[in-house]
């Protein structure tokens, strides 16, 4: 016997299935614009260019909540929507400071694309890579900024309320080239690309900025009006694509070797703070040294430094050998007393010595008795230094090894004494390299 299965219908009226048609339409629109605002957000590392505002109009302001991703921080400019372009208009000045438009989103690797133009001209920018910090109770970013100015600066990279200055020098013949391509009374289009420790901008398809820099990896996005009577800026377009990140990987942190291991020289331990310190008896002639067990091709690496005597070094693309000094290669140069002008200098061991320093800058920027931090950029035959915040050494070097160890040593031939801490790499495949290469 077959069976039927028995649909019950309960009758409504007219009225009634009309008002449910409608609120159903009305979700789904709701739905639609929803997800239209927070496309950034679901569309993480797709690996396409995303809107950051919706690309039609709509009433909107970012006075009470966010829109589309983005969010008021700091004084009290006005943003409004007109068509699909977002127009700023400057505060009245005082004590209000800066006001950002702002990604919810943390960004670490990316394309940024957007178009600006002035109807007032002023000086604005982009924040990137950013944080919010607190000035005089009222919120500020700090951070990598891309420079928007009528005339000299756009495109190059400030550094916001941590180092304030330009990290690429604004040279007459750069700032002539940025002269000769911005446009003071028409659209200008600027894309920013961080991958790892590269960052790079263009105006209008010139290439600005081309550094290389560790202070921070990953930040929010801040489009920037400044306080004052007059300045109004617009920007349309603006679009990112996310990459994917290159994370620091630790070699010697949170009290851990981790990926590191020592030679049967010279005493390693760890200190109640967590740095590790390392000694070599007076008398001793081989080299105390902690090295990777990985090699590395192309890479970022960096570590902080306390030299209780002697001096050290920072390896990478370095080869081990049975002698006293253990490595043969590179080494970022760690040094103290009369040879502090030597830090972040290039020593090839076992090969040609010295390569490049700056002896007049290291000097100037060492900090005796205190801490201070190291790192080097190896990409291909780009090799980089830096020593708290400032790039020493950057020089091509079709010589150089392509891979290697890193390490940290401990000199031999007399006492010697150092303290570490955060001790990182961050290694770049195929594809990053590519990209900063290009």
């Amino acid at each position: 016997m077959k069976k039927y299965r028995v649909c019950i219908f309960t009758p409504v009226s007219f009225g009634a299935a009309v008002l449910m048609f409608a609120t159903a339409v009305l979700m789904f629109v709701a739905a639609v614009l929803i997800f239209a605002t927070v496309a950034v957000a679901e569309n993480a590392g797709s690996g396409e260019f995303v809107q950051l505002v919706p690309a039609k109009s709509i009433s909107w302001s970012v006075n009470s909540k966010p829109i589309a991703g983005l969010v008021k921080r700091g004084g009290n400019a006005v943003f409004t929507a007109e068509r699909n372009e977002i127009a700023a208009q400057s505060g009245k000045g005082g004590k209000e400071g800066d006001t950002f438009l702002c990604t919810e989103k943390e960004y670490s690797n990316f394309i940024l694309q957007f178009d600006v133009k002035y109807d007032i001209e002023c000086n604005s920018g982009v924040q990137f890579r950013s944080s919010i910090t607190d000035i005089n109770k009222i919120e500020q970013l700090n951070g990598y900024r891309c420079e928007i100015v009528p005339k000299n600066d756009t495109a190059n990279i400030f550094d916001m309320n941590r180092r304030n200055r330009f990290l690429t020098e604004p040279t007459a013949e750069l700032q002539a080239k940025i002269n000769r391509t911005f446009k003071r009374d028409n659209w200008n289009e600027i894309t920013i690309q961080c991958v790892g420790p590269s960052i790079k901008t263009w105006l209008n398809g010139e290439k600005i900025s081309d550094l290389f820099d560790l202070e921070s990896n990953e930040g929010i996005i801040g489009f920037k009006i400044p306080s004052g009577e007059s300045g109004q800026v617009r920007w349309r377009n603006i679009r990112v694509k996310e990459l994917p990140v290159t994370p620091w990987l630790p070699l010697y942190a949170e009290k851990k070797l981790g990926a590191v291991e020592t030679k049967p020289v010279g005493k390693w331990e760890i200190l109640e703070d967590g740095s590790l310190k390392g000694t070599t008896e007076k008398g001793q002639p081989k080299d105390g040294m902690i090295l990777s067990k990985e090699s590395y091709k192309n890479f970022a690496v960096k570590v902080s430094f306390k030299i209780i005597s002697g001096n050290s070094g920072l390896y990478f693309r370095a080869a081990e050998v049975d002698k006293p000094h253990w490595m043969k290669g590179f080494q970022c140069e760690i040094a103290t007393g009369s040879a502090d002008g030597d830090n972040a200098g290039l020593w090839e061991v076992e090969g040609r010595g010295w390569v490049a320093r700056n002896v007049k800058l290291a000097k100037k920027i060492f900090k005796q008795n205190e801490w201070n931090c190291v790192g080097t950029t190896a990409i291909g035959d780009r090799l980089v230094t830096f020593l708290n915040g400032w790039k020493v050494v950057d020089i091509v070097d079709s010589k150089c090894a392509k891979e290697g160890k890193t390490g940290l040593q401990l000199h031999g031939g007399g006492d010697q004494g150092c303290l570490f801490k955060e001790y990182y790499i961050m290694p770049l495949d195929k594809n990053a390299v590519e990209l900063i290469e290009k």
